[in-house]
């Protein structure tokens, strides 16, 4: 684990300048004189062919690997074990079923071998992870912040050995509940939750750690805090913005959702073209988060919304063609730079789960790290798995 991690950072600290980039801030490639053959090659991808290497990854390779010398090297040190995992049974009519499949698929990978006393489900949501462990016989304390989750949770769960109980797992009340269990597990807590896991269980002595993270920018400081010891001497410095990376990409979803994203990144294009042109200023103005039933409506009102959430006065008269035309070909040089930082999201992921690891082996845990799904079921398909070992129980 540690030659993964000092490989990983020895790595990601030269190609800095190719990671740390944001599409968006940029009008033109920003490797012009560092990279000028990567910037060659990328200059000569027309829109078509960048959307199709999106969905193609032997031919990314082809294109990067050459032109960027530590390609080769990291896409060698993401390489886990895949996980074996029986077909899922059919999903209750409750729960959708590309969820089903990751709660199935993580599920299966939890040794029968440390379910002796509860199982703890940290953020639980509605429980569907541990009502399954529950109908398997393993009785189950599922613990969640939010009421309404709870509640739901409790109905679907009658019947089972499953206790729900509402509790905000920051908080120090969520310290007694991992010291009765045997083994914690977290599919997809986000951030300072799953982080907050690990801490928590080590200091409360849990035996077993199983948790596929997730989120990993929902963190309570701008720059990041590495566990480990090796994290801590890196120079790498991490911020929020570095780790949101991972998550974004788009492996999940058909021709419907690449052509909402495409349409996305069209639309913030146009709005950012013409707040540049508004403000009389030349620096990009981010737009929050917003649900995609938004693209549903005409591109006006859009920009009306953005232009209303950013304090932007639009002209009374506005014809919006010429800023989609400039978004159009903006969008090709985002996705020229994207094309980029997905050699480095993969990478920086294992650099973080590496810490995680390499800080539960300081606790006198024995860890692994592997894929327990295929990618196209999630992105966050890592589990990470830690058993405390005989001579630290002893200890």
């Amino acid at each position: 684990m540690l030659s993964r991690f000092l490989a990983l950072d020895r790595l990601l600290l030269p190609t800095q300048p190719l990671w740390r980039v944001q599409p968006f801030h940029h009008l033109d490639l920003p490797w012009q004189h560092t990279h000028p053959a990567l910037c060659e090659a990328l200059s000569a991808l027309d829109l078509p062919a960048l959307q199709g290497l999106e969905q193609d990854a032997l031919g990314r390779q082809a294109l990067l690997w050459p032109l960027v010398p530590q390609a080769a090297e990291l896409a060698t040190l993401c390489r886990l074990p895949h996980l074996p995992c029986s077909a899922p049974m059919a999903a209750p009519a409750h729960v959708p079923g590309r969820k089903w499949a990751q709660i199935w698929a993580f599920a299966q990978q939890l040794d029968a071998a440390d379910r002796q006393g509860h199982i703890l489900e940290w953020c639980a949501g509605k429980g569907h992870l541990g009502r399954l462990l529950a109908r398997q016989g393993q009785p189950v304390v599922s613990l969640e912040w939010d009421a309404d989750l709870c509640q739901a949770a409790r109905q679907l769960s009658a019947g089972l050995p499953q206790q729900i109980v509402q509790q905000d797992v920051l908080a120090s009340g969520s310290g007694p509940w991992l010291a009765g269990a045997r083994q914690a597990v977290a599919l997809h807590a986000c951030g300072d939750l799953h982080r907050h896991l690990l801490q928590q269980g080590v200091a409360q002595g849990v035996a077993s750690l199983s948790l596929a993270p997730c989120c990993y920018h929902k963190h309570a400081h701008e720059q990041y805090q590495p566990l480990s010891r090796a994290a801590q001497a890196s120079a790498l410095g991490l911020t929020r913005r570095q780790l949101q990376l991972p998550l974004q990409e788009t492996v999940t979803g058909g021709a419907r959702v690449r052509r909402l994203r495409w349409q996305e990144l069209s639309w913030r294009l146009t709005f950012d073209a013409l707040q540049r042109d508004l403000r009389g200023e030349e620096t990009y103005l981010p737009l929050p988060s917003f649900a995609k039933e938004r693209l549903a409506g005409e591109l006006l009102a859009f920009i009306r919304w953005a232009a209303d959430t950013k304090g932007l006065t639009l002209p009374a008269q506005l014809d919006v063609t010429p800023y989609l035309q400039q978004a159009q070909a903006r969008l090709a040089q985002v996705l020229r730079m994207e094309l980029v930082l997905g050699l480095f999201r993969r990478p920086l992921e294992l650099w973080l789960l590496c810490d995680y690891a390499l800080y539960l082996q300081e606790q006198g845990y024995g860890v692994s790290l592997a894929e327990f799904c295929e990618r196209p079921l999630t992105p966050r398909n890592i589990l990470l798995q830690a058993h405390k070992l005989a001579s630290a129980e002893g200890g």
